[in-house]
């Protein structure tokens, strides 16, 4: 069985598909995949505690990433993939952690698997991406399979299709919530990467508004991003918090005011209470509106309950997770 866990952005969302830097740690919650060959291709998941499946001919519904993923890594390997899986998750879909990505990372190893390929971490991130980016049609960046496949503390920099990754040193502790209902990803990727393209009319005044916001706010996410990446090094998780907040700050002032797809109530009143429990720092993580939130503690901090508690008390669904790799 081929184990990938979800990922947590402590710093740069978006900086992947824009261009820019990005901070990423793997969580402790996993996707699980289990693939044999078989004569007719077709899947089953527990997902969130719902069954589903699929079988070849079928629409795969909420299983599209089986048949994309089998696409890619056949037209990277040479030669047709088919094969019954059976998928398994602890992440929440739609909340920011990269439930998709580990799926669609865990699917490319399962398949290569079954040939006798051992996929090394890039080519995993990049077959994972291929088949949400090229063929599932969404409007993701190499961020969310990068961190999956790696499943160690990043610091990613983003050039076109380049990319380079940097293992980083991290000891920390975090506060994670996830909001009960998903926000549309979807929509937000959109809205941003429109805007971000300056897709809007010369005299529509507004939209050129929110073409700058879009623009510096990612600029702002990805300096702050080089800063903690610095942070990390030096064992200054303060500064680190800084970042994050400065980020928040960013979000609030910048893309909160001008998009409806990123007005999130809930995650402001989930940061002041993280910030009020002792967090060093706390920002929304992932896509952004009411999807997931982090509160950054020092590691064996007993506050970071606190934080977990006062996620809870908001009906935030929450918990804690360390973060301890060195370089």
């Amino acid at each position: 069985m081929i184990a990938v866990p979800g990922r947590v952005c402590l710093v740069g969302e978006h900086n992947d598909w824009a261009g820019g830097s990005a901070i990423v740690v793997p969580m402790d919650r996993f996707v699980r995949v289990r693939a044999r060959s078989a004569e007719r291709a077709s899947a089953t998941a527990v997902l969130e505690g719902r069954a589903l499946s699929w079988v070849e001919g079928a629409d795969p519904g909420p299983l599209r990433f089986v048949p994309a993923v089998a696409q890619v890594v056949a037209a990277a390997l040479g030669g047709p993939v088919t094969a019954a899986v059976h998928i398994e998750g602890e992440l929440p879909a739609g909340r920011g952690f990269s439930s998709s990505a580990a799926v669609c990372v865990a699917l490319a190893r399962a398949f290569a698997g079954l040939r006798g390929i051992e996929l090394p971490p890039d080519l995993a991130a990049e077959l994972a991406y291929r088949a949400e980016h090229d063929v599932c049609g969404i409007g993701c960046g190499r961020l969310d399979p990068l961190a999956c496949a790696w499943a160690t503390p990043l610091f990613l920099r983003f050039s076109g299709d380049q990319v380079d990754a940097e293992p980083l040193p991290a000891r920390l502790a975090l506060a994670v919530g996830s909001f009960r209902a998903p926000r549309d990803t979807a929509a937000i990727l959109a809205t941003l990467g429109r805007h971000f393209r300056g897709e809007v009319a010369v005299r529509d005044w507004e939209g050129v508004r929110r073409v700058g916001a879009v623009r510096g706010a990612l600029d702002g996410f990805g300096a702050q991003a080089r800063h903690a990446r610095d942070a990390l090094f030096d064992g200054d998780l303060r500064a680190l918090g800084g970042s994050m907040d400065a980020c928040q700050d960013i979000y609030e002032e910048e893309l909160m005011p001008a998009f409806a797809e990123l007005h999130a109530p809930g995650l402001v009143r989930a940061v002041r209470a993280l910030r009020k429990a002792g967090a060093l720092g706390a920002k929304f993580s992932g896509a952004g509106g009411d999807g997931s939130v982090i509160g950054l503690y020092a590691p064996d901090d007993p506050a970071v309950r606190t934080g977990v508690a006062a996620l809870d008390a908001l009906g935030v669904e929450a918990f804690g997770m360390d973060v301890w790799c060195n370089v």
